[in-house]
């Protein structure tokens, strides 16, 4: 009579292979992201003069990300950027008041963002664009936990621009 594998067999195989090998996929490899970009409702650029552009940060439970200007010289600060939007020139990138917080592997307080953040940029609109259908930039940040730190990552920036 013919024995029939259970469908966990195969799992189980590499579940043991991975072991054995001692390989380690690390949560950067797996597509993981600290951090994420919430999509916002976009802007709508109606004139000449300055325009403010939010952009929403939100950070998973158990993580924080330096801030803009972290305590350390060897932290990765966390940057937004815009490329050459032209009609539009930035002006200012304006970061939240970080926290200070003290962990167990740091002997000083680190400046740290953590939950939701709103970066707002604010752009001088030379002219109104007449075809503009979004801006792009992108936001670099090392996110960590209390043990340890994920590599440096940088995400895509977009936001709608409404007629």
């Amino acid at each position: 009579m013919p024995r029939h594998r259970s469908s966990a067999t195969p799992l189980k195989a590499v579940a043991a292979l991975f072991a054995l090998l001692g390989a380690q996929l690390s949560a950067q490899q797996l597509g993981f992201s600290a951090a994420t970009i919430e999509p916002g409702p976009g802007i709508r650029i109606t004139g000449p003069g300055p325009l403010r552009v939010p952009v929403t940060v939100r950070i998973r439970r158990g993580y924080h990300i330096n801030s803009d200007r972290p305590n350390d010289p060897y932290l990765i600060p966390t940057h937004l950027s815009w490329p050459d939007v032209l009609p539009l020139r930035v002006e200012s990138v304006s970061y939240p008041p970080a926290e200070e917080v003290k962990y167990d592997f740091s002997d000083k307080p680190l400046s740290v963002y953590s939950s939701r953040v709103e970066i707002v940029t604010t752009f001088h609109v030379e002219s109104v664009p007449a075809d503009m259908g979004e801006l792009r930039g992108s936001l670099r940040f090392q996110a960590c936990n209390d043990k340890a730190c994920l590599p440096p990552k940088t995400l895509p920036v977009t936001v709608p621009v409404r007629r």
